[in-house]
């Protein structure tokens, strides 16, 4: 009797199991259609956003004397703060499958690209130059620090840009790396 009203019990429990649903299945992958592959997308779009910034406040020594750059109108602030947004922006890009080139250290580096460009669109917001500059600079130094680890050629790069009367014109971004 005690087998029997075992039976009666474990059957019931049996097909409630048998009669779970199977878990749903995975959702699919987003539909991302990348057409530029990373240094496409470095040299389009990372590049000349980064420019935007750091060629936006800088001293710049000649023979003649110092000129300061500074962004003087709202359209000069507003040019600053939408580079620095598409650096800002366009760092999540790179996390993106087919661009990361791996989960941890890559990460941490866009993450870091994230926030000193996010610092650098909040200093265009606030009008300060000095801030931007900073910012400019740590923006750099996460390009660098990426660059040193991914793409160790490009940090052989010269800094700097040479005219016909040989003076040099200096990135805020090469004075910050230098200090």
């Amino acid at each position: 009797m005690r087998a029997t009203l075992r039976l009666l019990v474990l059957i019931p429990a049996l097909g409630l199991f048998a009669c779970k649903e199977a878990p749903p299945p995975p959702p699919p992958p987003p539909p991302f259609h990348t057409i530029l592959d990373l240094k496409q997308f470095m040299l389009l779009v990372i590049d000349p956003a980064a420019d935007g910034v750091w060629d936006s406040v800088k001293t710049i020594m000649t023979k003649k004397g110092t000129e300061e750059i500074r962004p003087k109108t709202e359209e000069q602030w507003t040019a600053v703060r939408a580079s620095a947004a598409t650096v800002a922006e366009a760092a999540n890009l790179l996390m993106l499958d087919g661009r990361a080139r791996d989960k941890n250290e890559w990460m941490t580096a866009v993450r870091r690209l994230t926030d000193t460009a996010e610092k650098a669109m909040q200093a265009a917001e606030a009008k300060d130059p000095d801030a931007v500059f900073t910012a400019g600079g740590e923006m750099y130094e996460a390009c660098r620090g990426c660059h040193q680890r991914y793409a160790p050629r490009l940090n052989n790069a010269t800094e700097g840009v040479k005219d016909d009367n040989k003076d040099t014109a200096k990135a805020p971004a090469a004075d910050a790396a230098r200090k």
